[in-house]
């Protein structure tokens, strides 16, 4: 029986609220979001005894350095001399401190010189006297913007190499997972064209002939293999179809039509899916219920899909002690390579049940949230 995929495609635009789209935002920027937190803490403070005006200039005295020096080095110093070069790079952080210290200081002290002769910056006797002293306004100035940039650079520095080696740890673990994926895939087709010149063999022996067809059906199989396969994605459509040729290749050989159905019910046929995941699971209900052989044996798929989740169901009779050892290893190989798969893939958020009987096996994947 043919799973027939219907032709209307019905497509929901999920709808965003301001709450995740907030959240979203502050994970794409962090940086931005956080100086912007900075700020704020350094304008409040400041407007807390002076005007709004004064505070403004003030915050903005003090966060300007900061911001040049940690935009300098994580963009410039550090991707270039932290790891190759560090004697550079720790020179250069001191270099950069003693500059911009003192330019920030004498910026400072001209600002507020500005804001004192407009009237714009309130002071107590004691602020006016350390101010017109001159020398200790602009060393406390000094110190005040050392001990800033100092934990600017450090903080910077050490987000960094934070930063730094989580990217290196994803680009291992991403590379692990593709060479993974190549080998698992790699693992099934040569499987699959094992079994299927074994048949071709046999109908050739036998000069049956229903060979020419199952060399056809044989070579839109081995089209999607080698083709569409190469992808780490195929539509829903392209992998059910490739499932009814396979069930049609095996029923070539079968004189009476075996109880097989494959139920499909799929919202959308574009969805995408990892290539050849369904098919180590049918070939194993051929395998275990012997149903060319066996005539009250049966196998049953069904296939269901509805927004982001996806369901597949295979299940098939077991005759009485015909399970060999040998069946068992390559059927437990099998469900393994699928097992790794979807753990690599979907983490999670992909389930594999098997239920087994002395007379049935079933196994059952849900995938959740695929696309």
């Amino acid at each position: 029986m043919r799973c027939v995929i219907p032709s209307t495609l019905t497509l929901k635009l999920p709808v965003l609220k301001k709450p995740a789209v907030l959240l979203s935002l502050i994970q794409q920027y962090p940086s931005l979001f956080g100086w912007m937190g900075i700020y704020a803490v350094f304008w409040i403070s400041a407007s807390s005894h002076q005007t709004a005006f004064a505070a403004m200039i003030i915050s903005n005295m003090t966060i300007v350095p900061m911001l040049l020096v940690w935009a300098f080095i994580k963009y410039q110093l550090a991707p270039k001399a932290l790891h190759r070069h560090q004697g550079i790079f720790y020179f250069s952080c001191l270099l950069l401190l003693i500059v911009v210290s003192v330019v920030a200081t004498e910026a400072d002290l001209f600002f507020v010189s500005e804001l004192i002769e407009r009237k714009m910056f309130r002071h107590s006797p004691e602020v006016e006297a350390s101010i017109q002293r001159g020398e200790n306004q602009r060393n406390w100035l000094h110190a005040k913007y050392i001990v800033l940039l100092l934990i600017t650079m450090a903080i910077t520095t050490i987000t960094w190499l934070l930063d730094e080696r989580e990217r290196l740890n994803q680009l291992q673990r991403e590379s692990r997972t593709q060479l993974e994926l190549k080998y698992l895939k790699a693992q099934i087709n040569p499987h699959f064209l094992f079994n299927a010149l074994n048949c071709i063999y046999s109908l050739t022996l036998l000069q049956d002939e229903k060979a020419p067809d199952s060399v056809m059906k044989l070579s839109e199989m081995l089209r999607y293999v080698t083709d569409d396969c190469r992808s780490d994605r195929v539509p829903l459509q392209k992998e059910v179809a490739y499932i009814n040729n396979f069930i049609d290749f095996r029923l070539i050989r079968m004189e009476q039509k075996p109880d097989i159905q494959f139920d499909c019910q799929i919202e959308n046929p574009s969805y995408m899916i990892p290539p050849m995941v369904f098919q180590p699971m049918v070939e194993n209900c051929f395998k275990h219920s012997r149903i060319g052989d066996q005539p009250d044996a049966y196998i049953h798929l069904s296939l269901h899909q509805k927004g982001k989740d996806l369901t597949f169901v295979a299940e098939n009779s077991i005759p009485p002690h015909s399970a060999t050892a040998e069946d068992k290893e390559r059927t437990g190989i099998g469900l393994e390579n699928v097992r790794q798969r979807m753990a690599l893939l979907f983490g999670e958020k992909a389930t594999i049940d098997v239920t087994t009987t002395d007379t049935t096996f079933r196994i059952e994947l849900h995938i959740s949230a695929m696309q």
